[in-house]
């Protein structure tokens, strides 16, 4: 009994520690009007790579479009990844590298926009116009991927085997390809 209490004691100082560091978090965003976060996954590459800095605005949900790169707070893990789609059930994400769609993100879950990535010595803004139309490029080819692979699993019965995850893989590779070409300009 009370090993339980002392874990039950132990979770919840540290969902109160966690808590505390979030409000915090919040608080350095509002004061800077930028947040800045290191990525620690490769499901954004090639345009996000582990390492890199990305620079989060805070912005009003409502005026986020699809192929912009959003950070989404979701059960203690932040999450970087491109808005595909909003519909009346919130805001659907996807990370470029990834095979499935994220669950509806609520508006109380956007932490932001990313407005700029930092690589190294280099900084790439997002805001530019030319970055804009290619994040809208890359949301297109990103819909028609998601689009194949949503059939594959139809066709695979919603079971992952050998044969649905290598075509996963070549549908992936021109996808790719595709952003890569694109991020070149």
């Amino acid at each position: 009994m009370k090993q339980g209490a002392v874990s039950d004691n132990s979770a919840r100082h540290s969902a109160e520690a966690y808590q505390s560091a979030a409000r915090e978090t919040l608080r350095t965003v509002e004061l800077s009007e930028v947040l800045r976060l290191t990525v620690t996954s490769d499901s954004m590459r090639p345009l996000l790579q582990v390492g890199d800095v990305v620079v989060v605005q805070p912005i009003e949900p409502r005026t986020l479009r699809p192929g912009d790169v959003i950070v989404v707070q979701r059960d203690g893990a932040w999450i970087t990844h491109r808005l595909v789609t909003v519909d009346a059930r919130g805001w659907y994400t996807h990370g470029d590298n990834a095979r499935t769609s994220d669950a509806a993100a609520s508006a109380d879950e956007i932490i932001g926009r990313v407005i700029a990535i930092e690589r190294g010595d280099q900084t790439i803004d997002l805001q530019q116009p030319h970055w804009r139309a290619i994040d809208r490029r890359i949301n297109r080819i990103q819909r028609w991927q998601m689009h194949l692979f949503a059939t594959l699993r139809q066709w695979g019965g919603g079971r992952s085997n050998r044969v649905t995850h290598v075509l996963a893989v070549l549908i992936n590779w021109p996808f790719h390809l595709a952003v890569r070409l694109l991020l070149r300009f």
